[in-house]
């Protein structure tokens, strides 16, 4: 089987460098480490390729917002994959994708914008016989294949939620200002909306439950918070009547002050408020994150006679992103799933290999399951 070639866009920025040191660990793909600055590129290629006492990855210059860089770049390339900050500029990669004729996947937040914009192209990434990969890596890309993975597990699978506490030390790791935008964009769209009684449910502020994160992080309150990988959990998993997703805050200051702000600021100047609701974050994460760090992954599922949890942690934001994606990569390669279209990691991966890849990298995964009998991992 021809070995593939991957670009990363945004391939030396936190999320993309991890993801690149796994995909290099694995010796199945060469890699494009791309970005608007070549000689970093360049430099962060140099240091893998030392790294790794081998010569898979190369570093190129490629703006997001130039088309022609973007066609020069994706030369014999198999799939590009967006790590970088650039929603905005998401229709000139697209489009630059399908005239290359080659693959795409991001990592990037989930938002109505992003989802229009693929949407807009979902007719002609089908025709042109593409396999487009959206909404990749932490969150999204893990909670819906933990539901998923739960239906493996419970016939007739009725309820499960999936919580989550993401907790970064900011002060030591690199925050550009696009990463700030992007928790605007993220907070500009919020939507509350849950799976309840078989029925999409707008949630509000009283839909805050409390969840049991274990011995690090302890109890939080968790918020609904609409991931449209979930949309299509009820079709995939017909006895499914409850699920969602729900969130925890940042903490202190950033939840009671900071964050409130920034909601404030964004209702009630929509169209010139972004650029300094982005500084506000960017001051309050650099100032006010506290240990424990990392991010956990918590569900709860349950059928009429069974029940499991299951949680997905790693101290380390960056690797937790990091891991999931070259898990779905690993299936995209091999040809796991192979039909052209739009899809979501989350509902696309096969999940029980899924979740055993991420264990492989370092993920910790446990599974408590007290009336089951079937395959755990």
């Amino acid at each position: 089987m021809k070995q593939k070639t991957i670009i990363i866009l945004g391939g030396y920025g936190n999320a993309g460098i991890e993801i690149a040191r796994l995909l290099a660990r694995q010796q199945q793909t060469n890699i494009i480490l791309a970005g608007r600055n070549g000689k970093q590129a360049q430099q962060a290629a140099e240091d893998l390729n030392n790294e790794y006492s081998f010569n898979c990855v190369r570093g190129v210059e490629a703006d997001a917002s130039n088309r022609i860089s973007l066609l020069k770049a994706f030369q014999n390339v198999d799939i590009v994959l967006v790590a970088a900050s650039t929603i905005e500029f998401a229709p000139i990669i697209i489009d630059a994708a399908l005239e290359s004729n080659i693959d795409y996947f991001d990592i990037q937040i989930s938002t109505p914008e992003k989802h229009q914009m693929l949407e807009m192209f979902r007719k002609q990434i089908t025709m042109s016989n593409r396999i487009f990969i959206t909404d990749g890596g932490y969150r999204p890309g893990i909670p819906a294949a933990m539901v998923r993975y739960a239906a493996t597990q419970i016939p007739e699978l009725t309820s499960a939620s999936v919580s989550s506490v993401f907790q970064v030390n900011w002060k030591k790791r690199q925050l550009s200002f696009s990463t700030c935008m992007e928790f605007v964009d993220e907070f500009k769209y919020f939507n509350q909306k849950y799976f309840k009684d078989g029925v999409w449910t707008q949630g509000n502020m009283r839909d805050f439950s409390a969840v049991d994160f274990g011995t690090q992080f302890g109890t939080k309150y968790c918020m609904p918070m609409y991931l449209e990988e979930f949309h299509s959990l009820p079709e995939l998993i017909p006895s499914l009547k409850n699920t969602g997703f729900y969130s925890a805050g940042f903490g202190g200051l950033m939840d009671f002050v900071i964050i409130p702000i920034t909601f404030a600021l964004l209702k009630v100047f929509p169209d010139r408020s972004d650029k300094l609701a982005a500084r506000i974050l960017e001051w309050g994460m650099r100032n006010t994150s506290r240990p424990p760090y990392g991010a956990v992954l918590t569900m709860r599922a349950k059928s009429i006679s069974q029940q499991l949890t299951m949680t997905v942690f790693h101290e380390d934001p960056y690797i937790i992103t990091a891991a999931p994606t070259v898990a779905c990569l690993l299936q995209y390669f091999d040809g796991t799933f192979n039909q052209p279209g739009l899809w979501h990691q989350g509902t696309l991966v096969e999940p029980i290999r899924f979740f055993e890849d991420l264990k492989t990298f370092g993920m910790q995964i446990s599974i408590h399951a007290p009336t089951h009998r079937g395959y755990l991992l």
